[in-house]
């Protein structure tokens, strides 16, 4: 579901990916601003000898500014002269299972969030949690916890992890919170994890001392996703994180979330996900239906113009719940899409409008895999694949933080939004309809192709996504020349 207005940039960290950033003095004002220095006073304690904590995570976090792979690259490249700690410190600290790496994330994102919130546009825009997976692709059978995971893009097994990402957009950007890495046992019982028993023995393995921060993330892999999002979602609420509506895809809406969302205290909170559960009855005029049932009794659907689909909704009980379906399609021969929302007062054109934000997730995950490195790490170390999944989610809090200081926000402190000339603002919306327009007529003439799913491909498309991105990439070309 798409729609060609009000619709964000989404490769602003790529085009603000210029030389310019890659000056060493972007990383260590950056994390002035973050108050780094105080949050390493908490993290010292568990490295007490040799390079400290602030020297090595400063230099891991800088590498892709320098133009550093991995530490082995960085290590044994140009800059080697100017870094004495040998690969061996890096790697412990990833290594090291006394490091609360996620307490490390939450204290950048909630040190980003009083950054932008004072005086910004954002305290006005919808605030949204963002739920969704994303496949990390490894080479290597031993390491730790790694298995086959189905991928969706590819509709293919992968060796890998499913990352679960939560995500929280204040108004303007997304950043991420938190998240946990997953291995999926699969069906075959002679084959646990898509892998031969041979090699599930060769993995590398790690003891752990119980209740400690890398044992609970490690147990985290063979939990369900949907646990472990409501209790990424509990936390960040504790955290202070107040948000208007969760949006997740099919994968996470269920009754679990939907109770865990609506118990929320102190605030409304609302969630709008996609469902396709086929058996579940909900409670329509004193019966018991399936969402396909009730969309066969609710008649002729309704055009809406101004996104160009057709549309039903009806106001059902689901597990004792008053919650609205809405049902949605392109074209008169689209296939239906059924979403959830639990706000009773939301217009079917605002459901959409709020809902699209939950792409912001999808880019996230293109620009970390592709402009950060997310999911490269080579080390056999669950914990370092934690660690090394973590650097990158701050880097690019860094990078979102800067991009909004210099794109968005005035350096006066207050914050206030700086407007771009309408008529390249325009431009910019008229180049982006279109490509969504294409999008629509292409899945209004061939019924199979689902549009979501081609967006999907499409973003993750190398060539396609670059050539996309040159359009807008020659429009500011344009702009910066007049």
């Amino acid at each position: 579901m798409l729609q060609s207005k009000d619709i964000n940039k989404i490769w602003e960290l790529k085009t603000g990916f210029t030389p310019r950033w890659l000056d060493p003095e972007f990383i260590l004002s950056s994390l002035k601003i973050f108050s780094f220095s105080d949050l390493c006073k908490c993290i010292s304690p568990v490295k007490v000898r040799g390079y400290s904590f602030q020297v090595i995570f400063t230099i891991l976090v800088s590498l892709p500014f320098i133009g550093a792979a991995s530490v082995n690259s960085m290590v044994n490249g140009f800059i080697k002269n100017q870094v004495e700690a040998r690969k061996d410190t890096f790697y412990r600290l990833k290594n090291n299972p006394d490091i609360c790496w996620r307490l490390i994330l939450w204290l950048f994102a909630a040190k980003f969030k009083k950054l932008t919130e004072t005086g910004s546009d954002s305290a006005s825009g919808v605030r949204c949690m963002v739920f969704d997976d994303t496949v990390i692709a490894k080479t290597g059978k031993f390491i730790e916890k790694v298995s086959r995971v189905w991928d969706h893009v590819s509709n293919d097994y992968l060796l890998g992890f499913k990352l679960l990402l939560m995500g929280y957009w204040d108004g303007v950007s997304f950043i991420p919170l938190d998240f946990s890495l997953h291995r999926e046992r699969g069906k075959n019982k002679e084959k646990p994890f898509g892998l031969k028993k041979k090699e599930l023995k060769k993995q590398y393995k790690k003891k752990r001392n119980s209740g400690s921060f890398t044992h609970e993330r490690a147990d985290e892999a063979d939990m369900s996703k949907i646990e472990c999002a409501v209790k990424m979602f509990k936390r960040a609420i504790c955290q202070g994180f107040k948000v208007d509506y969760v949006l997740m895809d099919s994968w996470f809406t269920c009754e679990a979330f939907i109770n865990t969302v609506l118990s929320v205290k102190n605030h409304v909170v609302h969630l709008i996900g996609m469902y396709k559960t086929p058996k579940t009855k909900f409670g329509f005029y004193g019966g018991k239906y399936t969402h396909s049932q009730i969309r066969n009794m609710l008649g002729k659907a309704k055009r809406c113009r101004k996104l160009g689909f057709y549309y039903k909704q009806a106001t059902v009980l689901y597990k004792g719940k008053e919650i609205q379906l809405f049902f949605s399609r392109q074209g008169k021969n689209g296939k239906w899409k059924v979403f959830i929302c639990t706000d009773m007062n939301l217009s079917f054109i605002k459901m959409i409008e709020i809902y699209q934000i939950r792409w912001s997730v999808e880019v996230f995950f293109k620009e970390s895999k592709q402009l950060l490195g997310l999911g490269r790490c080579q080390s056999n170390d669950f914990d370092a694949q934690i660690a090394d999944a973590t650097i990158t989610m701050i880097q690019h809090i860094l990078l979102t933080c800067k991009f909004r200081f210099e794109t968005y926000e005035s350096k006066t402190g207050m914050f206030n939004q700086i407007k771009e000339q309408v008529t390249m603002q325009r431009l910019n919306q008229r180049l982006w309809g279109l490509f969504l327009e294409l999008v629509k007529i292409i899945t209004a003439l061939f019924d199979e192709i689902d549009q979501i799913q081609l967006f999907e491909k499409i973003i993750y498309d190398e060539k396609a996504y670059e050539k996309i991105a040159r359009l807008f990439e020659s429009n500011e070309n344009i702009k910066n020349a007049a």
